[in-house]
């Protein structure tokens, strides 16, 4: 505090030195209550700057809630639901197409195991909707008993399962027994008797 604070107050030296108080105690008074106003002034500014700190604030939610005044509630609430609805239809064509996957994959494996040439043309004759995939064993229900009667009218579409008979090679190619007659001829001709084996 400086003596233009104390004037501003109404206190002027002379009138202060009339009160009894020499310019030595003037000076000390003044150091010591214009630290105190300057902690007060200090206070006065860091308020004035949360002030308008808040009214910022104020101002920014005030347009915020205009913002929100021009929003048109209910088409939000139908978008949200149109997206909600192409989410749920997104997710029930995904599990669809991951079924069909997973059944597609079995019925070629089991028509493989089954021997077919062309399981393109076995499943041309399959009735798709009469067949099950079983998500426990990965097989096919109802699959074998649609095999078996395109395998009765068809049965150029498959491999033959039945294996090929067993060829016996002969031993050295002479007879087991020997003709009575030939045996006879050879005797009257001198010949000797073949040798056996």
């Amino acid at each position: 505090m400086n003596k233009a604070d104390l004037e501003k107050l109404g206190l002027t030296t002379e009138a202060l030195e009339k009160a009894g108080l020499t310019a030595d105690v003037l000076d000390k008074i003044i150091v010591a209550h214009g630290k105190d106003i300057e902690k007060h002034k200090n206070a006065v500014d860091t308020s004035k700057t949360e002030l308008q700190t808040l009214k910022d604030q104020l101002t920014e939610a005030n347009k915020q809630i205009e913002n929100f005044k021009g929003m048109d509630v209910e088409t939000i609430k139908k978008t949200a639901e149109d997206y909600k609805a192409k989410f749920e239809q997104a997710q029930t064509d995904a599990a669809k197409q991951l079924a069909n996957l997973k059944f597609d994959h079995a019925l070629e494996s089991a028509l493989s195991g089954a021997k077919a040439k062309n399981a393109k043309a076995v499943q041309a004759l399959l009735n798709r909707d009469a067949l099950k995939f079983n998500e426990a064993d990965g097989s096919i229900i109802g699959l074998n008993e649609q095999l078996e009667a395109i395998k009765k009218d068809n049965d150029y579409l498959f491999s033959d399962t039945t294996p090929p008979p067993t060829i016996v090679k002969g031993g050295n190619n002479q007879p087991i027994t020997t003709n009575a007659f030939v045996a006879a001829a050879r005797k009257g001709a001198n010949l000797p008797e073949p040798k056996q084996g």
